[in-house]
């Protein structure tokens, strides 16, 4: 088996920091912060994102929540003030018979 000398010095700097092991661990957790971070930034865009769209939802909702409830309401006013009215157009003595 033949052995390999490297001669260039700055060959022989990359392999001896490729090969130890401290350096490639301290790499490797580098590497993963880095990943991690990236990650978390993304999370982050994505809550604010959603946030964003839920009070956009929210306030949609509740104008459109609003509206409904006045308009219910008004409803129930007219059919109430049509409810009063009511038994002062019809004549109660022709309704009693009707139902005879």
């Amino acid at each position: 088996m033949k052995f390999v000398r490297i001669t260039d010095p700055l060959a022989v700097e990359v392999v001896a920091a490729v090969s130890d092991e401290t350096v490639s661990a301290v790499e490797r957790e580098e590497a993963m912060a880095a990943e991690v971070a990236e990650i978390d930034r993304l999370i982050d865009d994505v809550d604010r994102e959603l946030a964003a769209q839920e009070r956009t939802e929210a306030v949609r909702v509740s104008r459109a929540f609003t509206d409904v409830r006045q308009v219910r309401r008004a409803r129930r006013r007219a059919d109430r003030v049509a409810l009063r009215t009511l038994p002062g157009r019809v004549d109660v003595s022709a309704a009693g018979e009707v139902a005879a």
